[in-house]
């Protein structure tokens, strides 16, 4: 299958290729104008991930780096739109519609229930949620997962509202944005306050929830810690219980009125030692950042004053060489053109200096709030200082105090090997929750200074514009996708279909078997060869029909043949049309041709084999050679006066060579031969039956007739080797019924 032949499929259905553009292309442009129109709205979120994570400057690990940015980036844009934060906002869409349509203010519901979706019962379900909203604070919100029956609640009103996980999932895009630490985070719905109001909650609900979540660890700490502190409190206890009901016991002055005044004043003492711990850390720690936001700013501080000497001196030096130049231009009348050029240049130079020098001034004489800001660092480095130093005083103080009054305690105890013990024991367990509480206070101080990486950088702003539908560029583009795939698509129909077509493909199918020519297709019904061949009227609807049965005809008549047997592969090929054009083309070069029905499998129509009077020359011949009961003459509509005669029967089940005596048969077509100039036998189908083997050696020429719509299969091939087997004898093939289309120019 060449290219031309592809071009020429394209040119023949050039108008199937059109019209399927031109509709696809008009569905298309209505069904986008018929859509709502559509609002974006967007946030821009900063992440922290490329802050925190860095490029070192040596490179060596940039590569690692880079993949661990990029990895967090798809982690954190895939959390983002998991299923957990859609259904954080899917919930607060809920609470507000829900909420909006119970009250009577304002605040109108951004969308209403599609009741048709679930029925009326869907609005019994709505308030049922509303309810059960009301319970839950999203805000502190860490596992999104209820109750199946309140999953299942949830479900059917957010269809209903076109807030469920599928729905926003349409009209929500999380895209980094190019190469920054910034996410764009793009709301389109259909109306451009729901998309604005959708964009800053759903961001404001993700922060949370993503804070929630990276200090859930934090929190489990602080509840582990605390539990285990009153643990270790609740054991201290009871070991200082038994050691005092012990030394009661004894009557040891340990345990009177005044040692339990002394322990309830330890304890308190205890308890204002940890808010002074907690207290010095804080105070460290705030002070340790604030001087490194004064660091900062004194290094600043020092650039600026540093440019600021250098353009001063600059300026002085530009002024000095100015006034220089300026005398001695002076001194000589101002003639000299290399010293004005100089003088000309250096003024420039200075001009630019003094340009820059009030650039250098203006940040010199910064705003008040930049020096303000200095000093409130200052200030609360000061303010952080005293209070480190009164929480240091008040520990010392505190540990005195605390030193002093086990002192006293212990002075009531006696040197007991069991109080002994029981004070051991006690000792350990007050150690014990000491660590205990340390590790609690550092939980709850990690737990405050956690800082969530996310943080709104621009919020969404009220859409003044829908966004444009590009109607016409995606009518065109769609037009272009159906135009290719109509193309491809008549290809790949042209590559399967292996039908013959034309006589070039068939010698590619046929193992470039001989053609003696084609006959393209034509309307059977009404077809006069008298007024095709006759008529003064060029017929232009047959002239290329005409044409080829006279080339065919002139190779015919150029075979030095007179016994021509027309046969096929298989049935329904034309072999009978073919031959009776064939033989009324050569009547129409005077030529008389008999047509003798060999097809003893298939009778010819009736419109060919009326049996006529049993006279003439035809049907003396028969009775002649004992065929009259096998053959008989036929009536024929042909060119002149009885050029074309038929020879019909009345069907056998019988091979020729069964039915047809060969020496009778040759006799028979011996004397046929000397009243006409062709006879023309048909023979059954080769991949079928035997009459054509049969046959072929009474004729001078065999040949075979394939219709352009037929397909060449194993079974065919079978018969081509015969026929190419036949070598001189074969006097071509016809293909029959050929789509002149399918020919090439």
């Amino acid at each position: 299958m060449d290219f031309g032949y592809l071009l020429q499929i394209l040119n023949r259905r050039k108008w199937l290729i059109l019209t399927a553009m031109i509709a696809s292309a008009a569905l298309v442009f209505y069904l986008i104008g018929k859509r709502p129109e559509q609002y974006k709205a967007n946030v821009i979120l900063a992440t922290g991930i490329v802050n925190y994570k860095g490029f070192n400057s040596n490179g060596d690990d940039a590569f690692v780096q880079q993949f661990q940015i990029e990895n967090a980036f798809s982690n954190l844009i895939d959390y983002a739109q998991s299923r957990s934060s859609f259904k954080i906002l899917t919930l607060y869409m809920l609470q507000h519609d829900l909420n909006a349509e119970k009250s009577a203010n304002t605040n109108w519901p951004f969308r209403k229930p599609n009741v048709a979706l679930y029925g009326e019962s869907i609005r019994e379900e709505g308030e049922k949620l509303r309810q059960e909203l009301a319970k839950i604070k999203l805000d502190s919100i860490i596992d999104p997962a209820f109750s199946q029956e309140m999953d299942y609640l949830i479900d059917r009103v957010s269809r209903t509202y076109g807030y469920d996980h599928d729905a926003i999932g349409r009209c929500i895009t999380v895209k980094r944005k190019g190469t920054t630490d910034y996410l764009t985070i793009d709301v389109v719905t259909e109306n451009a306050q729901l998309s604005q109001y959708m964009a800053n909650a759903y961001v404001y609900l993700f922060m949370n929830y993503y804070q929630n979540l990276s200090v859930r660890e934090k929190r489990k700490n602080v509840q582990f810690y605390k539990q285990l502190a009153q643990e270790k409190k609740a054991v201290m206890d009871t070991i200082k219980n038994r050691r005092y009901a012990y030394l009661f016991q004894k009557g040891l002055p340990a345990l009177g009125k005044q040692s339990e005044e002394l322990v309830s004043q330890i304890t308190a003492l205890e308890l204002q030692k940890q808010k002074a711990d907690a207290k010095l850390l804080s105070a460290t720690e705030a002070m340790v950042k604030i001087q490194q936001y004064m660091d900062n700013r004194t290094l600043l501080d020092a650039n600026e004053t540093k440019t600021r000497v250098v353009d001063k001196y600059n300026v002085a030096d530009l002024s000095a060489k100015v006034r220089h130049l300026t005398e001695k231009s002076a001194s000589k009348g101002g003639s000299d053109a290399r010293l004005e050029a100089e003088l000309a240049g250096a003024r420039h130079a200075l001009d630019l200096a003094l340009q820059s020098n009030s650039g250098t001034v203006s940040k010199a004489g910064r705003p008040e709030e930049a020096r303000r800001t200095k000093e409130d660092l200052y200030k609360e480095k000061v303010q952080s200082d005293i209070e480190r130093i009164d929480a240091e005083k008040s520990l010392e103080i505190l540990n005195n105090e605390i030193r002093l009054r086990t002192g006293k305690l212990s002075a009531f105890v006696t040197n007991d090997a069991v109080a002994s013990s029981l004070t051991e024991d006690q000792e350990n367990a007050e150690e014990e929750f000491k660590k205990v509480n340390e590790e609690l206070m550092n939980a709850n101080l990690a737990l405050a200074n956690a800082e969530n990486p996310l943080h709104i950088i621009e919020n969404a702003q009220l859409p003044e514009w829908p966004e444009p539908n590009r109607q016409a560029l995606i009518s065109v583009f769609v037009a272009i996708v159906i135009g290719t795939l109509t193309v491809i698509g008549l290809f790949g129909l042209a590559f399967l279909d292996k039908s013959i077509q034309n006589p070039e493909m068939f010698g590619a199918y046929s193992g470039h078997l001989r053609v003696l020519g084609f006959t393209p297709f034509i309307k059977v019904k009404g077809l006069d060869f008298q007024r095709i061949f006759t008529s003064k009227d060029p017929l232009p609807q047959y002239t290329e029909f005409r044409e080829n049965l006279r080339k065919m005809r002139n190779q015919i008549m150029g075979m030095n043949a007179k016994y021509f047997l027309f046969t096929s592969t298989r049935p329904q090929q034309g072999k009978t049309m073919t031959s009776y054009a064939l033989a009324n083309a050569l009547a129409a070069n005077h030529k008389k041709v008999l047509i003798l029905d060999t097809n003893f499998k298939t009778p010819l129509p009736t419109e060919l084999a009326t049996a006529n009077a049993q006279s003439g020359p035809v049907a003396r011949i028969l009775r002649n050679h004992d065929l009259a009961d096998t053959f008989f003459p036929g009536s024929i509509t042909g060119i002149g006066q009885g050029l074309v005669m038929v020879v019909a029967h009345h069907g056998a089940h019988l091979s020729p060579a069964e039915l047809l005596p060969p020496d009778q048969f040759k006799a028979f077509l011996t004397e046929l031969g000397a009243h006409f100039d062709y006879i023309f036998m048909e023979a059954a189908p080769l991949n079928q039956y035997s009459d054509a083997l049969e046959l072929a050696p009474f004729a001078d020429k065999v040949v075979a007739v394939f219709n352009a719509a037929s397909v060449i299969n194993a079974r065919d091939k079978v018969s081509l080797e015969y026929l190419r087997g036949l070598g001189d004898q074969f006097g071509g093939a016809i293909i029959a019924a050929v789509d002149t289309k399918n020919l090439p120019n």
